[in-house]
């Protein structure tokens, strides 16, 4: 039977099994079919693509086939267990059970393979990795919590719990420093203190809902935040430690509409009838949306008033991308992997191994080739090597905890070595002397001493001779940098809007304005220059750049990223190579090369990056990143959701990213191994589901 979406009550998205998440229930237009039993057949969507499954028995999905047209099957014993899938490019990732129906092994397509062993309890005990290393799991009494987690290089993470509701109260981490927790009768975090001392303390109303955030300083200064709420409970204010409010307004449908914070940056945003955002005003950049029957994005207006449209194959594959009317970009998609890219003059094809990372990527003038990178992985997921045609050679090594150790280089480029303290902190050995490190916070490291304020934020860096080149940093007190005072007693300034996105910067007197969609940065503006930012839709991988201002004057030139969509060119429409940069292992440039007739530079790097010529730091959203340190100047906002170690940028920078700057992820996201992986990550990383925020 065909049921239409608005009648259909929920879809399961079939998480057990890491299909494709179901489309929205009030998607326009779609319509939903359903066997005698409940179990849904296909989804046809409004420009006539399906998404089909077959079933077997009652409950096993045995193929699905995709809107553009792949088509995944899944196997199983006689007992109902999975034992294969396979995926829409052929690749087959095998899981083996144990008489007890638990999974002891999964081998990928590459024969790749991950082995896990259990007690008597069904608890499992230890995880060999593809090369051999093991990490071994302890349990609470009783229970199914991890109380010790031993990695492969010995170092141990502990855990302990209350007696009554199970609930996190300390982890002790690989340094033997202790993050404690403490709750309310109902189980919310009343209280945490951090590894480094630092103590938050949330007050709750009668439904949960957080009131009030104290900080309290080192100093004895407590920084307060509280939040008023109406009746449905959202926030109507945000009152601020220093007294400034923040008021939310929305509509009768409960859509945020309007948030004012009281300094002139108010940000104003309109919905369609499904509750699509079509309008977002901020400052004096508005940006409009258009969506295809499908939901899908496919226009886009620019605070300048620059036209982009998405043009989609059926299935919601992306084609092209128009600029005012005129061809951008266009693209070849097999299966969700882009296979060609047609940019200006330039053409691109892209080679993948059997999990889906980039294998080699090739760029073509009209009448020659411009340059070839092959990439190469270990047997266990990191990046081995890069061969690229214009810079050589570069390999990568790594410890047992899968930490960058070593990068070296075929054409003259210093070798780089790196050591890591047991908490993950990431030490740069081409500087000579000590590094000490308390709570996570870097204090000294060669020449250079650090300083911090009473809630761990980076002030002060003194290096040199008698410490006398200093370099200080100052924040508001919501812990966003707000100025710099260098050594040379210039300075830089910085302003924000209610989001917390920056949307100004002032530097010996120029100011630069910035305008965003959403988390993205899509245009900055001086007296000097207007530039625009496109990025491939979804992500924030840079896909082409914008010189000027308006539909006329506006001139486009082309991202060429790498692996992990680091910027590597930036090439014209006629082909030419205008920038060009290469990178130390944590994103500092070390050799950049401009050409044309412009020579401009462009300031965007890791993935959601945006470098400060004035400083050297890379802004990400939400905090600044030191590329000399490899860490952030600023403990993460999301406490332990955002990782064990508050200053750490990631676990290796060849394999992981963080666009926002609150927590890291692995590029691409790992499919083949989803469920029980991730749940060893939650565990071994949190020990439990408490988490708490700096912010709403």
């Amino acid at each position: 039977m065909f049921v239409p979406a608005n009648q259909l009550p929920f879809t399961s998205a079939f998480d057990s099994l890491d299909l494709t998440d179901a489309t929205e229930p009030d998607s326009p237009g779609s319509d939903y079919r359903l066997d005698e039993n409940g179990r849904l057949l296909s989804i046809r969507y409004p420009d006539n693509s399906q998404h089909v499954f077959v079933w077997h028995g009652p409950a096993q999905l045995v193929e699905e086939t995709l809107p553009d047209g792949g088509r995944r099957r899944f196997t199983y014993d006689a007992l109902g267990r999975q034992v294969s899938r396979q995926d829409e490019h052929g690749a087959i990732t095998r899981y083996r059970w144990d008489a007890d129906g638990r999974l002891i092994q999964t081998t990928l397509a590459s024969g790749a393979s991950r082995e896990f062993s259990y007690d008597a309890d069904g608890r499992i005990t230890a995880e060999r990795d593809e090369l051999g290393h093991v990490t071994r799991y302890e349990y609470a009494a009783d229970c199914q919590l991890i109380s010790r987690r031993t990695n492969p290089d010995g170092t141990q993470l502990r855990y302990r719990y209350d007696t009554v509701l199970r609930l996190l109260t300390a982890i002790e981490n690989q340094s033997g420093e202790q993050y404690r927790l403490e709750y309310t009768a109902s189980g919310l975090i009343r209280q945490e203190t951090g590894f480094d001392g630092r103590r938050t303390a949330y007050l709750h109303d009668p439904n949960g809902l957080l009131l009030e955030i104290t900080e309290f300083g080192d100093d004895g200064v407590d920084l307060i935040t509280r939040y008023q709420r109406n009746a449905a409970g959202q926030v109507l204010v945000k009152t601020l430690p220093d007294g400034n409010k923040v008021g939310y307004r929305y509509d009768d449908r409960g859509r945020l509409v309007r948030i004012d914070d009281g300094q002139a940056h108010s940000l104003e945003l309109e919905y369609d009838r499904q509750g699509r955002l079509i309008c977002e005003r901020q400052g004096r950049g508005t940006l409009r949306y258009g969506y295809d029957a499908c939901g899908q994005l496919n226009h886009l207006r620019l605070p300048d008033n620059s036209q982009i449209d998405y043009r989609h194959a059926q299935g919601g594959t992306l084609m092209a991308i128009d600029l005012n009317g005129a061809r951008l970009t266009t693209h070849a998609f097999v299966f969700g992997r882009e296979q060609q890219r047609q940019q200006g003059q330039l053409s691109s094809q892209y080679h993948y191994d059997e999990q889906g990372r980039l294998q080699a990527h090739a760029i073509n003038q009209p009448a020659r080739p411009l340059y070839m990178r092959h990439y190469c992985y270990t047997v266990n997921g990191n990046l081995a090597s890069i061969a690229d045609s214009r810079h050589g050679q570069r390999s990568y090594y790594y410890d047992a905890r899968n930490r960058l150790v070593r990068v070296r280089h075929t054409r003259g480029d210093p070798a780089q070595r790196f050591v890591h303290d047991p908490a993950d902190n990431l030490l740069m050995q081409d500087r000579q002397g000590p590094a000490t490190f308390k709570g996570n916070r870097l204090l000294m490291h060669g020449d250079s001493h650090y300083d911090y304020d009473a809630f761990g934020n980076l002030i002060r860096e003194r290096r040199g001779i008698g410490q006398k080149i200093v370099t200080e940093y100052h924040y508001d007190c919501q812990h966003r940098l707000i100025g710099i005072t260098f050594p040379d007693g210039r300075s830089a300034s910085y302003r924000y809007d209610a989001l917390g996105r920056r949307i100004g910067k002032t530097v010996d007197g120029n100011t630069t304005e910035f305008f965003w969609q959403g988390d993205h940065l899509v245009a900055e503006c001086s007296r000097h220059h207007y530039r625009s930012y496109l990025y491939e839709p979804g992500s924030f991988r840079p896909l082409a750049l914008l010189d000027g201002k308006g539909p006329y004057q506006a001139c486009a030139f082309y991202y060429q990223l790498d692996h992990l969509g680091t910027p590597q060119e930036l090439t014209s429409c006629a082909g030419e190579i205008i920038w060009s940069a290469k990178y130390d292992a944590f994103g500092k440039i070390i050799h950049l090369s401009l050409a044309g007739v412009d020579r401009f530079d462009q300031p965007l790097r890791y993935q959601g990056q945006y470098f400060d010529t004035e400083s050297g730091l890379h802004y990400s959203r939400h905090r600044y990143y030191s590329p000399d340190t490899g860490r952030y100047l600023t403990p993460g906002p999301l406490n332990l959701e955002g990782g064990l170690n508050p200053y750490r940028y990631a676990p290796n920078p060849t394999g992981w990213i963080d666009p926002l700057g609150v927590a890291c992820q692995p590029w691409p996201a790992e499919k083949g191994r989803r469920n029980l992986r991730a749940m060893l990550s939650d565990v071994s990383e949190s020990g439990s589901e408490a988490r708490s925020k700096r912010s709403i």
